[in-house]
């Protein structure tokens, strides 16, 4: 009888009204101590109340709902599939959502469904792995800023594949303590050919230009990762080389900067080698063994008497000291491998590449003792 007169009310209501009538409608529901039949027939009233054309009519009653864990799991899906501005809060909250549920709005909703679904107080694996693989930046951002949320590498990674050239989901991709040296160079390069094109489209750069300065770029990054004790050397080589990043030039460079473990863990990975098989190898390096695995992992032969250099400074000079200093090309360790290779019939692009390498490294010197000068300049006066 309440209802019925409630409806009839309805016909002729405000629609403010009619949205202030089911939100305490939808909060008795919740709250009330009422019996079955009462109950059955007020689920029945806001079931009807959801046609209402008005939408803070429904928006009252998805707000009073959203965390309910006794509605009816037909009104609390039909508020979940209805507008963006209904279904919000619902997603965010409701307990009677399953996964499976979760995982089609996530797939067939809009962006704010996505996003209402990465804030939910706790997101399981798979139901982040599908917000990771198909959500926006947005959810993707929220996702990642979630404590509650389970995510895995594997989604880590798929959100750095998709959106790392999104701002923020970089910044909270890189303030994880989980993101590993394969997420930050995956990072770094859609930073880089953001950059690329960009300068490109711009006339700044010829393409050409600006695709080699973004390889060379990476090249510097992944050196400068690789120096700051990437745990798993061999899981990064294997990252770059499946991506199609890896290069005997970026070996060289790392070992020019005095870092020979990328170029330990690479002969490893390329030529099949145990690890401990490759340094014997490498300590060795002018006996016919190193040779043997160089070939084998497919390093050019041209090349082979400038990476027989860098080693030999390595062990003549040691490894740099200083935070970031083996990420940074040696001048004296570029100028070894130059005349290391001053004879080769096949090394012309070699040297070119070496002499870019010097100019590099001059560059730097020159930079530091500028550093230098404007810091003990003050104590000197």
């Amino acid at each position: 009888m309440i209802v019925e007169r409630y409806f009839e009310w309805v016909e002729s209501a405000p629609a403010a009204l009619r949205a202030e009538a089911a939100g305490a409608l939808a909060r008795t529901y919740r709250h009330g101590d009422l019996d079955a039949a009462l109950r059955a027939e007020i689920e029945g009233a806001l079931i009807r109340s959801l046609d209402d054309p008005h939408l803070p009519v429904r928006c009252a009653i998805a707000d009073a709902l959203a965390s309910c864990g006794a509605a009816s799991p037909s009104l609390i899906l039909t508020l979940a599939h209805d507008a963006p501005d209904v279904a919000e809060p619902v997603l965010a909250r409701s307990p009677l959502l399953s996964d499976m549920e979760l995982v089609d709005m996530v797939a067939l909703g809009g962006d704010r469904a996505q996003i209402a679904v990465a804030r939910r107080r706790a997101v399981s694996a798979p139901l982040a792995a599908a917000v990771a693989e198909i959500g926006c930046a947005g959810a993707c951002a929220a996702l990642l800023a979630n404590a509650g949320a389970v995510l895995t590498a594997a989604s880590a990674a798929r959100i750095a594949q998709r959106h790392g050239a999104d701002a923020e989901v970089r910044e909270r991709l890189v303030a994880r303590d989980d993101v590993g040296p394969e997420i930050r160079h995956m990072l770094m390069r859609a930073v880089a050919r953001s950059l690329e094109v960009f300068v490109s489209d711009r006339g700044w750069l010829a393409p050409d230009r600006a695709r080699r300065a973004s390889d060379e770029a990476c090249e510097r990054g992944a050196v400068a990762i690789a120096a700051q004790g990437a745990p798993n050397l061999r899981g990064f080589v294997e990252h770059l080389v499946a991506r199609g990043e890896f290069a005997p030039s970026l070996a060289l460079r790392a070992l020019l900067c005095g870092d020979s473990g990328l170029f330990e863990a690479a002969l490893s990975v390329l030529s099949g080698q145990p690890a401990q098989r490759v340094a014997g190898f490498v300590r060795d390096f002018d006996g016919r063994g190193f040779e043997a695995v160089y070939a084998q992992a497919g390093f050019p032969a041209a090349a082979l008497p400038a990476f027989r250099a860098a080693l030999s400074a390595e062990r003549e000079f040691g490894r740099p000291e200083g935070a970031g200093a083996s990420a940074e090309l040696s001048r004296r360790r570029v100028e070894r491998a130059l005349t290391a290779c001053d004879g080769g019939v096949d090394a012309g692009p070699l040297r070119a590449m070496l002499r870019r390498f010097q100019t590099d490294a001059m560059r730097a010197e020159a930079r530091r003792a500028f550093e230098r000068k404007a810091i003990e300049a003050p104590r000197a006066a």
